[in-house]
């Protein structure tokens, strides 16, 4: 797919929002932290880059200030053209953008504007490094009207309404479930969907005249002897943030070095914000294993196995442990933090002990003072 592709680029910066209403209650699902100096929307935002799709609308429904902080005009991913480029698309006219359908139908100006061929739809709470380019070649090689990206793995990575597809040995879906019954590893839906233009629109126009505006469950009725739909298997590591648990251990897993082989594939980068900032600094005292540190950190106690934002400070006997530090926190001295997600500005005082557990991380809130 070179820069003149005929692909737009749509991304949900609001989707499943409320699986961690901890982290998006001042955010969008977009603009969540993650890896220490990355954000959610960076994922979607630079598969597309580097699949050379040039022209990417955000839709963003709500609490969108610091999305658009984060991308502003989309230089980090080559996007800041003079024609086409990235583009916020908040609410207008009184529309919410809660409903999938009824934000295409009223972003229908937007998407019939250009002169692309067909619509990429993404969105944020999956982290992966996707060659939306090779999806791109299969989808016009079998001539599909609609490519779904689907990882076989399984069904428990996505616990929010999942969806399972069943191929035929072309590749041709042929049945699609929501929910199903299932356990064990199946054809799990990602969310990335390639459809051509017009046969998107249409499909939205009916559903709004029917009143049939469930995003997911209308392709339980679509026709799929009708319409060539096809899947797409991304065969590298993919996860999909489903709840507060999902959060902690997918950045966890950062910790191995080849999830973060794959998901920062160096052949096909994932752009971020720069922030520039002085390099991290290490006290005389201080022990560091196994753990992810951002620029600009001051470290004078013990880290370990931890994800540490940039612009945080670490105080003197303090142990941190199995956490996520987010940027400009500052834990005091003595303090003891284990299994804890800290968000952003946040101060905990000395000798204060945040102890949680692996499979229920204790949350503290953006800007919170703990003394």
């Amino acid at each position: 797919m070179s820069r003149s592709n005929n692909v737009l680029g749509l991304i949900f910066a609001n989707t499943n929002g409320s699986c961690i209403s901890q982290l998006t209650n001042k955010r969008t699902m977009a603009s969540v932290p993650f890896g220490g100096k990355y954000r959610l929307v960076d994922f979607p935002l630079s598969n597309m880059s580097n699949a050379g799709i040039n022209n990417v609308g955000i839709i963003a429904s709500t609490h969108y200030f610091s999305l658009m902080d984060h991308v502003g005009n989309g230089y980090a991913w080559d996007l800041s053209k003079r024609k086409s480029g990235l583009t916020i698309l908040p609410p207008f006219s009184g529309k919410s953008f809660d409903n999938a359908i009824e934000t295409l139908a009223s972003l229908h100006g937007y998407i019939e504007h250009g002169n692309e061929e067909d619509v990429l739809i993404c969105h944020t709470n999956c982290v992966a490094n996707i060659d939306y380019q090779k999806m791109y070649y299969q989808h016009k090689k079998t001539e599909a009207d609609i490519t779904f990206c689907y990882k076989y793995q399984d069904i428990e990575n996505n616990k929010s309404f999942p969806m399972i597809a069943e191929l035929d040995d072309d590749g041709r879906i042929s049945k699609l479930q929501i929910n199903p019954p299932a356990i064990g590893d199946c054809n799990l839906v990602t969310g990335s969907m390639l459809i051509k233009k017009d046969l998107l629109m249409s499909i939205v126009r009916e559903c709004v005249s029917t009143n049939n505006v469930d995003y997911r469950r209308l392709f339980l009725n679509f026709d799929l002897k009708k319409f060539r739909v096809f899947g797409y298997k991304h065969p590298g590591y993919l996860r999909t943030i489903c709840s507060m648990q999902d959060y902690y251990s997918i950045n966890m897993e950062l910790m191995k070095a080849d999830v973060r082989a794959d998901v920062f594939n160096s052949e096909r980068p994932i752009y971020t914000k720069v922030r520039d900032d002085r390099p991290s600094r290490y006290g005389f005292d201080s022990v560091v294993k196994g753990s992810l540190i951002a620029q600009g950190c001051i470290i004078n106690g013990e880290v370990e196995n931890c994800i540490i934002s940039k612009g945080v400070y670490i105080g003197q006997n303090t142990k941190v442990k199995n956490s996520i530090i987010m940027q400009d926190s500052v834990i005091g001295d003595n303090a003891t933090i284990s299994n804890v997600v800290i968000d952003k500005d946040c101060n905990i005082a000395a000798n204060q002990q945040l102890i949680g557990a692996p499979n229920y991380p204790v949350y503290i809130e953006k800007g919170s003072i703990i003394s």
